[in-house]
């Protein structure tokens, strides 16, 4: 069961919102919560989600702390836990995660700890702990032994995370903007794209009601498409009301057209790790969703501008309501409906 709060008249992480943000009351989705009047501590817990205006939070578990009426502090936990804002004055959200965020309501401080990453456009940082000031628009980064801080600015064809290197020395990397890289290598030969073995507990159908699929396991994260009733689909993992899937059709992703050799029907990726986005921009309100590898195959749907929409590669992960499949009744079938429904020319 969803426990709804709406209209939350203590309006936490008001500091930490725009100034439009400010007089917004704030919304809490939780599976479960534990209030302790006393301590003024209140627990929220599975598939947490919390919005207050340009605020969005997403975690296994947040704890909210008080001090009589007035929130002192809160921490969140998850795998990772997401936290996005909008800061005054800006052009594009921060969107940080890690393993535990802690934010300082008094002092307006953001602190994001263990595998903790900070992006903002096409600039990002990455540390085991990142401490991030609003109020003075500062940040401290700190790495760890085996994890340096590094701190990143990407083109569309570069990798969401840069690979480590050898030395534990901060480094900064520098992509240029996707419209301005030309495209000097050949178009790769054609490859397909094998199908991996899937285990029989793995496999399920979409039940009759179908499914909506996002892009985080949360009903606020962007829409990627909608899957038919009994639709093939392979569960990679499950828990708290939710299933990260893939599927051989339905789902829908943006890619810079530049990187996608068609303009219709099957088409193969020329750039490196390029990345699959929610919306055709890279702006606010476009989600890095994925990446797609050289020489793997989609489906164009359509073009808009300097964007393809296409289906992703077979492999793609997404994430939808565990309540929305079942388990199949017959695994041949289940094989024979993913090959049937898998778009000619992008698998063997």
């Amino acid at each position: 069961m969803i426990l709804l709060l709406a209209c939350f008249a203590l309006t936490p992480l008001s500091a930490l919102a725009l100034e439009s943000d400010r007089d917004q009351s704030a919304l809490i989705e939780a599976d479960e919560v534990e209030l302790d009047f006393g301590s003024g501590k209140r627990i929220y817990r599975g598939n947490v989600s919390v919005r207050q205006g340009t605020i969005r939070i997403l975690a296994d578990e947040i704890e909210l702390f008080y001090r009589g009426e007035q929130l002192d502090h809160a921490v969140a936990k998850g795998n990772p836990a997401v936290f996005r804002q909008r800061p005054e004055g800006k052009d594009h959200d921060i969107i940080g995660t890690g393993q535990t965020i802690e934010l300082d309501e008094v002092h307006n401080i953001v602190t994001f700890i263990t595998d903790a990453q900070l992006r903002q456009g096409r600039d990002s940082i990455e540390g085991q702990r990142i401490v991030y000031d609003m109020a003075r628009d500062r940040m401290k980064v700190r790495g760890g032994v085996t994890a340096p801080t590094r701190t990143t600015r990407a083109g569309e064809d570069a990798p969401t995370v840069i690979a480590q290197g050898d030395s534990g020395r901060p480094r900064l990397v520098i992509q240029p903007d996707a419209k301005n890289t030309s495209n000097t290598a050949t178009t790769p030969p054609i490859t397909t794209v094998k199908v991996e073995t899937v285990n029989t507990s793995d496999m399920r159908y979409i039940g009759n009601k179908g499914a909506t699929v996002f892009a985080q396991r949360s009903v606020t994260a962007p829409q990627l498409g909608t899957l038919a009733a009994n639709t093939p689909v392979r569960v990679l993992r499950s828990g708290d009301g939710w299933a990260q899937i893939s599927a051989p059709r339905g789902i829908k992703v943006w890619i810079y057209g530049k990187f996608v050799s068609s303009s219709a029907g099957v088409g193969v990726v020329t750039g490196s790790r390029v990345r699959l986005r929610s919306a055709p921009s890279t702006g606010t309100g476009s989600t890095v969703t994925g990446e797609a590898n050289q020489g793997q195959k989609v489906w164009v749907i359509a073009v808009r501008g300097d964007w393809k929409q296409i289906e992703p590669p077979a492999n793609f992960r997404a994430w939808i309501p565990s309540a929305r499949i079942h388990k199949p009744g017959k695994t041949e079938q289940w094989q024979d409906d993913w090959r049937k429904l898998a778009r000619p020319g992008t698998t063997d």
